[in-house]
């Protein structure tokens, strides 16, 4: 029932004193009378007592099987059971795309997946396909070259980058799994797909943009040691650190000994998804579990002097809190922290603003360079694959190897 019909039956509840279940009941008792009314098979009383009929069943070679009652009403009871599921059945098959992607997005909600998953796959959808013709397709009726089409139209004139790409292959992979687990299909149109033909028509990612510079760095450094501020430090610490940020705002004094810090917790931004697909309001959780993969996670990060310096500083800016980084008794929050890093440190200094994510890109590429082993780098940056430790480094200097690998070879 829509919520009009209900509004509608509480009008009438409160004007004619009618009651919105008894009128419920009303609905459903006419509803079923109609369903036995057009009832197309006999419904007749053997001579031995029982009641019989037929219902409709496309595994017989006559399209219909016989049931057989005690009495009419469980007789009735059984055809009207029978019409429904076929009628659910019937409107399953007849669901679009948009159709499933809204089942799946709450049966994701409702299965414990990630709220900041959810809304990211939201996200790609609203993006990408919530005004694309697919959306509106049975999800029986879509085939590969429908997919194949669509990946050819966002990705023209190099519109997107391959990982954006990927993000919309892995929603609607989603989409169409669930229908799968709905037994509306039995294959995934999405293996037949030949995805490497898209390579070249995505746009490049530039693996050299988005650092801060050696110079950048110290110049923010440089102006913030004069600043006395839970920002100022926070920001100071994460240039020294490879943390995300959900994990530096959640550093608690305790976590830090003999030049130590143990990363423990993180700070999750969370946006419930109401049945409607809208969101709720963002609230902040302190839980102790990292992102990506739980045993790298937890880690040790050997402090520097002058971190250490930078930590003895906060704690004694607030020798009282919990958090190594509090503002108004309150741990600091992300947006708030690259509010502070645009508004107060990169304007003011004239630095191309980059958030706290690419300061971590920037510590991981400055360490790289500096000469420390891939697989250590992994290890401070929590990642359980190399390959995603190299997507964070983004050289900017020459390798000084290469450099005289080419000098022996080339000057001869």
């Amino acid at each position: 029932m829509s919520d009009t019909e209900k509004l509608l039956l509480q009008y009438f509840e409160k004007k004619y004193n009618i009651s919105v279940e008894d009128a419920l009941n009303d609905i459903e008792t006419m509803k079923n009378n109609e369903i036995i009314e057009q009832h197309p098979y006999r419904i007749f009383q053997g001579s031995n007592g029982r009641w019989y009929t037929y219902l409709p069943d496309e595994t017989k070679n006559n399209g219909r099987r016989q049931i057989a009652k005690s009495t009419e009403s469980k007789i009735h009871e059984t055809i009207i059971k029978d019409y429904k599921q076929r009628a659910k059945a019937n409107d399953v098959q007849n669901l679009n795309l948009e159709n499933l992607f809204s089942l799946w997005m709450k049966w994701r909600r409702d299965t414990g997946t990630d709220p900041k998953t959810i809304k990211e796959n939201f996200n790609e959808w609203k993006r990408f396909l919530s005004s694309n013709i697919l959306i509106k397709k049975k999800i029986t009726e879509i085939d590969f070259t429908d997919i194949e089409d669509f990946f050819l139209e966002i990705t023209k004139d190099h519109a997107i980058t391959y990982k954006r790409l990927t993000n919309v292959k892995s929603v609607l992979n989603g989409v169409f799994k669930h229908a799968i687990r709905l037994k509306i299909i039995k294959h995934s149109p999405m293996p037949d797909v030949d995805y490497t033909q898209f390579h070249t028509r995505c746009k490049p990612s530039n693996s050299r943009k988005e650092n801060y510079t050696d110079g950048e760095r110290k110049k923010i450094l440089k102006f913030l040691s004069c600043v006395d501020d839970p920002y100022s430090y926070c920001i100071q610490l994460a240039l020294f650190l490879c943390l995300r940020i959900g994990e530096l705002i959640a550093v608690e004094k305790s976590d830090i000994q003999n030049n130590i810090l143990y990363i423990n917790r993180s700070v999750r931004k969370n946006q419930i998804m109401n049945d409607d697909l809208t969101f709720g309001s963002v609230y902040y959780t302190v839980e102790e579990r990292i992102k990506g993969n739980q045993d790298d996670g937890f880690r040790e990060i050997p402090l520097t002097p002058k971190a250490l310096d930078i930590v003895n500083k906060a704690i004694s800016n607030d020798p009282h809190g919990k958090y190594l980084f509090m503002k108004n008794g309150k741990p600091l929050y992300a947006d708030s922290f690259n509010r502070y890093l645009k508004e107060k440190v990169c304007i003011p200094l004239n630095i191309p603003y980059r958030p706290s994510h690419q300061i971590r890109f920037t510590t991981a590429t400055k360490l790289y360079e500096s000469g420390m082993p891939v697989n250590q780098l992994s290890n401070l940056l929590s990642h359980s694959d190399t390959r995603t430790t190299f997507h964070y480094i983004r050289q900017k200097k020459a390798d000084s190897k290469a450099a005289s690998i080419m000098v022996d070879a080339l000057d001869v």
